[in-house]
């Protein structure tokens, strides 16, 4: 069972709420899935394996969990109302965004840490997050347009 599930188990406990099997598919599947979908891309997953789940059940459970502060939606730039979720549990990290694919790539670099702490050091300001989203073309549609060309 991933972490999503069981911190969202233990909050809807605590809270009185039920983990129904609607709700541990929602999460499961989002918490396995190494892409940032949004809810609709979500739905079409979760329906294929339960029919009778409705998208507004999609919408509730998304979100409840980002007012529970276990995921995070995030809109890019070039997505009209397409806002995507992204587990919270795993720490800051950053993504990039192909403007042909519309992928989403996560990673990681120290290099945001040292920009905030110079920024930190000049504006006299505390930073408590970061974040940062390149956009380009993947390494897959790069190659695609370079053979078409």
């Amino acid at each position: 069972m991933s972490t999503l599930v069981l911190e969202a188990s233990q909050r809807m406990r605590a809270q009185g709420m039920r983990m129904t099997a609607q709700r541990r598919l929602i999460l499961s599947t989002l918490s396995g899935l190494d892409t940032h979908p949004t809810a609709e891309e979500l739905f079409r997953i979760t329906h294929q394996q339960d029919p009778s789940l409705n998208l507004s059940t999609v919408y509730r459970a998304l979100h409840w969990l980002e007012t529970e502060g276990l995921v995070q939606s995030r809109r890019f730039h070039g997505e009209r109302r397409q806002e995507r979720y992204d587990s919270a549990l795993q720490g800051e990290h950053y993504h990039f965004y192909c403007t042909s694919c519309q992928t989403v790539t996560e990673f990681n670099t120290m290099l945001v840490n040292a920009i905030k702490a110079q920024f930190e050091l000049h504006s006299g300001a505390a930073i408590d997050y970061g974040s940062v989203v390149l956009y380009g073309q993947c390494a897959r549609c790069r190659a695609a347009n370079e053979q078409s060309s």
